[in-house]
């Protein structure tokens, strides 16, 4: 016990709360996070994605993080920096990770979640559009500080995220991201045709183009480059050729993100097709209204030609994938092996509300449950594997929302967007996780148990949010 406490006091070492969310102590000159000096550092069981397919793991781990929130060193304990600058704080016996990246979710439809039993369309009808048309300012206000918790509840650092068509409820909304330091691509729902807005017409469009410009210019790049605004025309079923060509030319001129549906159910591709019968396919309505592209990222893309995969691959587009909204409206499973062999990038979403819950080791599992099960009945393609998902939901999400930034991995150089974990009931019969070496198990451990994981402290470059 004493060699413990002078090797605490010689580095600077903070004992870490087990339980508590805030931040534990100032560092030892007195400054915050993500200031100049000096140095923090976290000590605990680290799991990581060096490179595709891979998995790594250090049993007793160090992280240091300056005061930008770039880390500056991650590896073994015993080989960590020794400066007396930097201040430690303990997590031994917890489990430390990238954070999660959740490419495809709506806010306002949270309170949704596990609600259905239908199919896509009338789910939609049924749950979705009025809950959708209800959420007022004043529900913002309530729920919107509370879905931010929740991202962080479940480990969750940046996330694309759809609020509703109210442009005064997404003012909210983005307001109440500001406040929780996440980094977040988000946009009001944009739709004219078939919604639960007034009733269609030219001026109905003009007013969300200029609804959706107008937040755009007023929070893409906000809090220091942690916002970015994502155009959000909702599927091709809710909007005009007029609006989707707009906010191509708006997202290009901007800078800005589209995020949208594509291909999600049978019922769906029918209706788009009368619809838009000069289109040859889904994809094409939003290729020839300039929707594709390297800043769009359409989610689920399960019904798809061997022209929408090189369409997809050709234009750099990016697709969010869905696992468990898919099997929750019984949608149908994404062909993982198809969209890997073009070259596709692909992040991780949760979907909620059709996706039941947040928790990305849940969604993990469900990928992996649904790409098990396409491959024994279609005796076609491969599954992902673990480390696949894995990095699919950390690194692979983060060069999706932000590709000019190092995140998503826990090594020299990246953004310190970490998040601290409490294993103790993943594993309970047998020895603690986070005293076995073998990286592949306790990472297969998490996504199959992960639901009993609590994410107990987040940091995003370096700051506890």
């Amino acid at each position: 016990m004493a060699n413990h406490m002078a090797l605490t006091r010689n580095l600077n070492f903070v004992p870490a709360d087990r339980t508590s969310r805030k931040p534990l102590s100032k560092s030892t000159d007195g400054s915050e996070p993500g200031s100049s000096a000096p140095r923090r550092g976290l000590r605990g069981y680290l799991l990581n994605s060096p490179r595709p397919g891979k998995v790594t793991a250090h049993q007793d781990g160090a992280i240091v993080w300056d005061g930008s929130g770039l880390i500056t060193y991650a590896g073994s304990w015993q080989e960590r920096p020794r400066a007396r600058t930097i201040s430690w704080e303990d997590w031994r016996s917890r489990l430390i990770t990238p954070g999660f990246v959740d490419v495809h979710c709506h806010l306002p439809q949270y309170p949704a979640v596990a609600q259905g039993g239908l199919e896509l369309l009338p789910w939609l009808q049924r749950y979705i559009f009025p809950l959708e048309k209800h959420f007022t300012p004043e529900r913002a206000t309530r729920e919107a500080s509370r879905f931010f918790a929740e991202l962080k509840r479940n480990g969750i650092t940046s996330a694309a995220v759809y609020v509703t068509a109210c442009p005064e409820s997404t003012e909210v909304c983005f307001q109440a991201a500001r406040r929780s330091k996440l980094r977040i691509a988000m946009g009001q729902m944009m739709m004219d045709v078939n919604s639960y807005l007034a009733r269609d017409s030219r001026a109905l469009t003009r007013r969300v183009l200029e609804e959706g410009e107008r937040l755009c210019r007023r929070w893409h790049g906000a809090a220091r480059g942690r916002i970015r605004y994502a155009f959000s025309p909702r599927f091709a079923l809710t909007c005009s050729s007029e609006l989707m060509r707009a906010t191509g030319e708006l997202a290009r001129a901007t800078g800005a993100f589209i995020q949208t549906h594509l291909a999600e159910n049978p019922a769906e591709l029918v209706a788009v097709r009368k619809s838009f019968p000069k289109a040859i396919d889904y994809t094409h309505v939003y290729e020839q209204h300039g929707l594709l592209g390297p800043q769009t990222i359409v989610g689920h893309a399960i019904y798809l030609s061997d022209r929408e995969y090189a369409a997809l691959r050709e234009t750099g587009t990016k697709v969010a994938h869905c696992p468990t909204a898919n099997l929750f409206l019984r949608s149908g499973v994404m062909d993982w092996s198809r969209m890997r062999s073009e070259g596709v990038a692909i992040g991780l979403g949760s979907d909620v509300g059709a996706g039941p819950e947040l928790n990305p080791w849940q969604v993990m599992k469900g990928a992996s449950y649904s790409h098990k099960l396409r491959v024994v009945l279609t005796g076609t393609g491969s599954e992902p594997s673990l480390a696949d998902l894995f990095r699919v939901a950390t690194v692979g999400g983060a060069e999706i929302l932000w590709p000019e930034r190092k995140l998503g991995q826990i090594a020299p150089g990246f953004e310190a967007d970490l998040v601290v974990w409490d294993v103790d009931r993943v594993d309970a019969f047998e020895e603690p996780l986070t005293e076995r070496t073998d990286a592949e198990l306790v990472l297969s451990k998490l996504v199959f148990r992960g639901a009993l994981a609590r994410a107990i402290r987040t940091y995003v470059g370096g700051e506890a949010v």
